[in-house]
């Protein structure tokens, strides 16, 4: 049986997250998004989510700027872990930059 480990931010991603629920997020960042959540989609990657109501393909087509912080948290946890197919963590990486980038 897998057991998930417990998911601990660094202070650069703490203050990322921030930035996404304090600042209005720029529409630049929602393609990075839809990337990711698409390429989770296709990988069919278990991040532990509360999404068994939608799939990340369903996510992906309605997205919204709210949904920001819980997606780029999606993408710490895909960098964390070390048996992610290499352009799932391309895509978290690029979401990521793109946020820093605001």
């Amino acid at each position: 049986m897998y057991l998930q480990q417990k998911f601990v931010l660094s202070d650069g991603a703490k203050k990322l997250l921030k930035k996404c629920e304090d600042e209005k997020i720029n529409k630049s960042v929602m393609g990075p998004c839809k990337i990711l959540l698409e390429q989770i989609e296709r990988d069919s990657v278990d991040l532990g989510e509360d999404t068994k109501d939608q799939s990340y393909l369903l996510m992906a087509q309605e997205i919204e700027s709210r949904d920001v912080p819980k997606i780029l948290m999606m993408a710490f946890k895909i960098k964390d872990r070390p048996n992610i197919e290499p352009e799932l963590k391309v895509a978290a990486d690029r979401l990521i930059r793109a946020i820093e980038a605001l």
